[in-house]
């Protein structure tokens, strides 16, 4: 009878240890929205409705207004958890080609998390080098290999850091985390006001979507 409590209580020890790893380890999830009937992106059709997932509450208008600041304030070291926790869970999405106002090329890569878009990467058409933001091509020729910007992308993922400052944007109730490569901020990652979710970035998902190559 001893013997059979003491491998009872190893049984439950490894359990109960492998268990909490587990609730540890456990990736941050997506805010899921629930599909709407008009596209998010001019000109592209509505896709498919979006399979049945938990639906986080959806972002306001006011939340400011409604939840205490000193609550978003405490909420903010819970979200830079939250992003570091993802940093090598990131992965190379597809890339594709976009015409500017003025028909300037523009060359975007997409940054995937559990398979959504969460953060974009502006390539220049000359070189395929990762453009930081604010800084716009005026190419207006093909001079780009696509498969070079592939490989590119596939390699600066893993260079990316997501820096552990943030600030909050209220119409979309987000964190917003800049994303660095080397000594530039060349995206940008959002979590929800909870400091729990991460925040796809809906447009560029269905850009992806329809012009990924």
């Amino acid at each position: 009878m001893k013997k059979v409590f003491i491998i009872f209580t190893v049984s439950v020890f490894f359990y109960l240890v492998s268990h909490s790893m587990a609730g540890q380890n456990t990736a941050p999830p997506l805010l899921i929205q629930q599909p709407t009937v008009q596209s998010a992106v001019p000109g592209i059709p509505p896709g498919p409705p979006a399979p049945e997932l938990p639906v986080a509450p959806p972002p306001g208008p006011g939340i400011g207004q409604t939840i205490p600041a000193q609550t978003l304030l405490n909420n903010v070291s819970t979200a830079a958890t939250t992003v570091q926790k993802i940093m090598n869970l990131l992965t190379a999405g597809k890339v594709w080609i976009k015409k500017g106002r003025a028909g300037e090329i523009e060359i975007k890569g997409g940054v995937l998390y559990q398979g959504s878009v969460v953060a974009v990467l502006n390539f220049n058409p000359v070189d395929c080098s990762v453009l930081p933001l604010g800084i716009h091509t005026s190419i207006h020729q093909n001079t780009y290999q696509i498969q070079t910007v592939k490989a590119r992308l596939t390699t600066v993922i893993h260079e990316l850091k997501i820096l552990p400052a943030a600030e909050f944007r209220e119409p979309e109730a987000s964190w917003v985390f800049p994303v660095a490569l080397g000594n530039r901020i060349v995206a940008h990652l959002k979590v929800y006001y909870n400091g729990i979710h991460i925040v796809p970035d809906y447009p560029a998902n269905q850009e992806m979507t329809y012009y990924g190559q």
